[in-house]
C-alpha cells in the first residue's frame, strides 16, 4: 500500500477459541465497538470476541478522505456521487481489491502474532457505508476471506449500484465448499428522513430526494432476496432498526453485529 494504515486491537483476557472481528473506519468506531463489547461481556467468565480495528493516521477528523478510493470497488465505468450540494464530488475510488489484500496478507497474520495462544474459530468482517460496500465486495469476490461478514448500512447506491453486477457473478457461481455468513443491517430513516429541529425545509427536501435516491432499504431488500434465492450462502440476515439514520444506525448495528458473531 502506499500509504500508512493503523490497526487498532481491542485485547481481552481469555486464551481460548476467539472471533476476531475486522472492523474498518477505525478511527470513527473502535472506542464504540470496545465499549459495546466490554458491556456484553462483563458478566462472562471469559470473552468470545476480539476487535481488530482498521483505519487510519490520527487527525482531527473522524473519517479519513482516503477511504473512499480503499474501500469501493474497481471498475471500468465511474460515476462521482453527488455532494451535499447536489454536484459531483471529487473523490479517489476503485481500491478495494489491493485494500483486501493489505488486510489478507498483513492484518490477518498480525492478529495470529499478537494473539499465538488463541485458536480462532471464524473470523468476520465489519463495515458501514462504504465500509459496508466494502464488505460485500469481499463477499462477492473472495468469499473464503471471512466467515461472517456484517455490512452495515452499505452504500450499494454507489456507482449507480455497481456492486449489483458482482452480486450477479456470485449468484452464477458454483456453490462454496465453506460458504459464509451475511448480515445486512440499516436504520429505517435512512431512505425515509425526518425533518430535524430548526433545519430548514429547503435543506430536509434536498436530503429526503438524495435518500430516496439512495433507497438504502430498497436495495439491502432487493439483495437480501436475490441472495436468498441464489442459496449460496450458509445463513443470511436482514435487521431494519427503526428511528435510525445513517449516522445514529452504528452503534445498534455494532452492538447486533457482536452478537450475531456469537451466535
Amino acid at each position: 500500500m502506499n500509504h500508512t494504515k493503523s490497526t487498532f486491537r481491542g485485547l481481552s483476557d481469555g486464551l481460548r477459541r476467539k472471533v476476531p472481528s475486522q472492523m474498518l473506519y477505525g478511527n470513527a468506531l473502535f472506542l464504540t465497538a470496545t465499549e459495546a463489547l466490554r458491556r456484553r461481556e462483563s458478566h462472562r467468565s471469559e470473552p468470545k470476541a476480539i476487535v481488530v480495528a482498521i483505519g487510519y493516521p490520527l487527525t482531527d477528523s473522524l473519517f479519513s478522505p482516503r477511504r473512499s478510493t480503499d474501500l469501493t470497488p474497481p471498475c471500468d465505468n465511474y460515476t462521482a456521487p453527488e455532494g451535499p450540494d447536489g454536484k459531483p464530488k471529487i473523490e479517489g475510488h476503485g481500491g478495494a481489491d489491493k485494500f483486501l489484500t493489505f488486510i489478507t496478507e498483513a492484518v490477518q497474520p498480525f492478529i495470529r502474532t499478537v494473539f499465538p495462544n488463541i485458536s480462532f474459530r471464524k473470523t468476520a468482517l465489519f463495515g458501514h457505508s462504504y465500509g459496508g460496500l466494502f464488505v460485500l465486495h469481499c463477499l462477492f469476490t473472495r468469499p473464503s476471506s471471512f466467515d461472517l461478514y456484517l455490512a452495515a448500512s452499505p452504500s450499494i447506491w454507489w456507482n449507480d449500484c455497481f456492486i449489483l453486477s458482482e452480486l450477479a457473478r456470485f449468484c452464477d457461481g458454483v456453490p462454496l465448499e465453506h460458504p459464509p455468513v451475511l448480515r445486512l443491517s440499516f436504520g429505517s430513516r435512512e431512505q425515509l428522513p425526518v425533518r430535524e429541529p430548526g433545519e430548514s425545509l429547503e435543506k430536509f427536501e434536498r436530503r429526503e430526494v438524495a435518500a430516496r435516491r439512495r433507497g438504502m432499504e430498497d436495495n439491502c431488500s432487493e439483495l437480501y432476496d436475490r441472495l436468498s434465492k441464489a442459496g449460496l450462502l450458509r445463513g443470511l440476515e436482514l435487521k431494519e432498526y427503526l428511528d435510525e439514520d445513517h449516522g445514529s444506525v452504528i452503534a445498534p448495528a455494532l452492538n447486533g453485529a457482536i452478537v450475531f458473531m456469537e451466535m
